[in-house]
């Protein structure tokens, strides 16, 4: 009797364990990694996997909360990719990960319950916004609200809570993704970018009204009066954020340089030699008040090489130098926007389509300047063959449309994109262009820049750590020099001035399109100092090559 007794006990003691083991495995799947986040000195709990189910791109999946290496077609892929479990990844990739399901379990439960009234079907019962910001509701009638972020704060999560059982909220189009029932991280560029939410009956797939959010970040030290010479100040530089870590034997943050004056740098620039390529070590520097940390002048700020000058040259002179010559451009959206700038600073107005995804010609300087453009972009898919290479049968398709084509000199072509170009590509164009009797132009080169790769973008399903895209980079870029194409460098000034992207979701745009004339919607003015900056660059070598 008393071994029966005891086998019982054992029986249900085996059983307690058993339950207690399956209880913690749940906690583990539910909760996840249980590390405490610190946002601007705020302590937050991490967001929860329960939260985030969908695998899809365009919500938090496992791997970009949690740090893992992802795989694809059963394969891990670590090279130029990030060791996310070495302590060099940068903390700001977790940090912009903000607890909104927080938020929810403090509010009380009476608001979770939907309506079935009809009259209800367009209406919003609550938008939960992570970090918290102040909200006007119903601003006017496709309004919604207006939302005012400072310039640091370029990351939210979201959760939009319809009043109506029977809807659901789509962000941006009918079958975009909804955000009614999981978090979205949105990261919003400077200046307005705009949230449409379509609010989708259910049961219908019904449209039933398209609302729209407006958030206005504000560009850095934008509050600032314009920078007086006269008034006390220092010199300072920049070349990298401590945010955005790619060498650990530079310094970070604002560091204030030799410099007495902004005008003793400017005299000092003058006096250097003009630089050989559009690839050179180089910093921001800029004015800021004896304490850095009050207030900088960043509308002054300029890339300034560490040995040399990109020679600039006005107007009447770019018409001369480039009069007789054929610009082709082929890459992806960013040297689209770099494309418009030059034609804007060339030109003197910018008249053109605001389409990116399409050829486009343009005849300047009275006819006798061509430019040429076509859209571009791959991933990560690597060209096996020539004869099957997507990017060499989008080139040829742009030759064969933009003749005709001289082989000399007084063809350039510029070529590359944010992420898409490798070794490979070069070494291909250069046996192309042999190939079809084109060996002789000019070829440019513009590095990968800020955007796709970054955590900060929303686009990025993989992200990559900064020190390992600036291995990446480097690699392209001594191969380019190696073949002797020139090079225009875009990653080292975006990613020393990340946070300062424009619209869009992958934050890789540093720039704007500005209508500047109501009776003509194709004339804008390009914005951006950063674009600009490149774009003056790559200007500098067009004259000099």
């Amino acid at each position: 009797m008393e071994n029966s007794q005891c086998s019982s006990l054992c029986r249900k003691q085996y059983c307690a364990f058993l339950f207690m083991l399956l209880l913690a495995t749940c906690a583990v799947i539910l909760i996840g990694d249980s590390t405490v986040l610190e946002v601007q000195g705020k302590v937050h709990q991490p967001w929860t996997l329960a939260l985030f189910r969908n695998t899809s791109n365009d919500h938090l999946t496992t791997a970009e909360i949690m740090g893992k290496n992802e795989t694809r077609n059963g394969e891990i892929h670590t090279k130029y990719r990030p060791d996310f479990r070495s302590k060099n990844v940068n903390d700001d990739r977790k940090s912009v990960f903000i607890d909104i399901e927080n938020s929810i379990r403090k509010e009380n439960v009476s608001v979770w319950k939907c309506s079935t009234d009809v009259s209800s079907l367009p209406d919003i019962k609550r938008v939960l916004v992570s970090p918290s910001i102040q909200q006007n509701r119903m601003v006017s009638r496709n309004i919604y609200d207006t939302w005012h972020i400072p310039f640091e704060q370029f990351f939210l999560g979201f959760l939009v809570v319809p009043e109506h059982c029977d809807v659901e909220v789509r962000l941006d189009k009918m079958n975009g993704p909804v955000v009614s029932r999981k978090p979205f991280k949105y990261n919003f560029g400077i200046g307005k970018t705009a949230i449409r939410l379509f609010l989708v009956q259910k049961s219908s797939t019904r449209l039933i009204v398209v609302l729209n959010i407006h958030v206005l970040r504000e560009a850095r030290g934008e509050r600032l009066p314009a920078f007086d010479s006269q008034q006390p100040h220092a010199v300072y530089e920049l070349k990298q954020e401590c945010s955005m870590i790619f060498n650990k034997e530079l310094p970070c943050g604002l560091q204030i340089t030799r410099y007495k004056t902004w005008q003793r740098l400017m005299q000092d620039l003058t006096a250097r030699p003009t630089c050989d390529t559009g690839y050179e070590e180089g910093s921001w520097v800029l004015p800021c008040a004896p304490d850095a940390n009050a207030s900088c002048y960043w509308r002054e700020a300029a890339w300034i090489p560490k040995r040399c000058r990109h020679e600039q040259f006005s107007r009447a002179e770019m018409l001369q130098n480039l009069s007789g010559r054929t610009l082709v451009f082929l890459g992806d959206s960013t040297l689209h926007a770099i494309m418009y700038s030059v034609l804007e600073l060339i030109n003197g107005t910018l008249i053109a389509p605001k389409t990116v995804k399409a050829y486009a010609e343009f005849a300047i300087n009275s006819n006798r300047t061509r430019i040429v453009f076509d859209y571009y972009r791959e991933h990560d898919k690597l060209p096996k063959t020539m004869e099957v290479d997507n990017s060499w049968n989008r080139f040829r398709q742009l030759i064969q449309r933009a003749q005709p084509i001289e082989n000399s000199r007084n063809t350039v072509l510029v070529f590359g994109g944010a992420e898409w170009i490798r070794p490979q590509h070069l070494h291909y164009l250069q046996l192309r262009l042999k190939e079809i009797g084109l060996q002789n132009i000019s070829t440019i080169f513009k590095s990968p820049s800020m955007g796709f790769w970054s955590w900060h973008s929303a686009s990025a399903s993989k992200p990559v750590e900064a020190g390992n895209l600036r291995r990446f980079t480097t690699e392209v870029l001594r191969t380019a020099r190696q073949l002797g194409v020139d090079v225009i460098d875009t990653f080292y000034p975006t990613v020393s001035r990340y946070k300062e992207f424009r619209s869009g979701s992958c934050a890789c745009h540093f720039h704007s399109l500005v209508a500047t004339n109501s009776k003509y919607p194709n004339q804008f003015h390009i914005e951006g100092p950063i674009n600009e900056v490149v774009s003056r660059i790559l200007l500098s070598r067009l004259c000099k090559i």
